[in-house]
């Protein structure tokens, strides 16, 4: 029995990651190994196993936040947003229902945190694309006003920096011949 491409696709990137964890913890370069624990979620996350999925992601949440690291912290709690989410759904499936109810509440707290740190973020480009992801996350949760205000509050981003990149060749004097 042959095992699906995409399956040892998925194992050879955990294989990867986990081999790039050891290095960056050996090195100790804390941002670096915020990301990798990231990757390692993710790819844990790609393989279905939830669980240590998010042991990494709050392993890389609690380092990015030690370190200040805004975005690294936005983006683990988008994560661990997603992910309680999908174990919920998990739960769901299996009858479930309070231990569901209780991942929907932690995912939508993890994405509440995740939209006010946002705003400490330097890129609205950026905050853009978290305030949108997070959006999705809470219009799959059935939050569909809290979806709303998210995408109201990122097309107000968006016609802003629009504004204030023509600002520049509005209000440019004209150069006389």
């Amino acid at each position: 029995m042959s095992i699906p491409s995409d399956l040892e696709s998925a194992r050879q990137a955990l294989r990867d990651a986990t081999f790039a964890l050891d290095a960056a913890e050996a090195v100790g370069e804390p941002a670096v190994l915020s990301q990798i624990l990231a990757h390692v979620s993710q790819c844990h996350r790609r393989l279905g196993a939830l669980a240590e999925a998010v042991w990494y992601a709050k392993r890389g949440l609690q380092l990015a936040r030690s370190l200040s690291a805004v975005d690294a912290s936005v983006d683990a709690l988008c994560g661990l947003a997603e992910l309680a989410l999908e174990r919920a759904d998990v739960l769901e499936a299996q009858d479930e229902s309070r231990g569901a109810h209780r991942l929907r509440d932690t995912a939508r707290d993890h994405g509440f945190e995740a939209a006010q740190l946002a705003l400490r973020s330097a890129d609205p480009q950026w905050e853009i694309t978290v305030l949108l992801r997070i959006s999705d996350l809470f219009d799959r949760l059935g939050d569909h006003d809290d979806a709303i205000a998210l995408q109201c509050r990122a097309v107000e981003l968006m016609t802003h920096a629009s504004r204030s990149a023509l600002e520049p060749a509005v209000s440019a004097p004209r150069a006389r011949t």
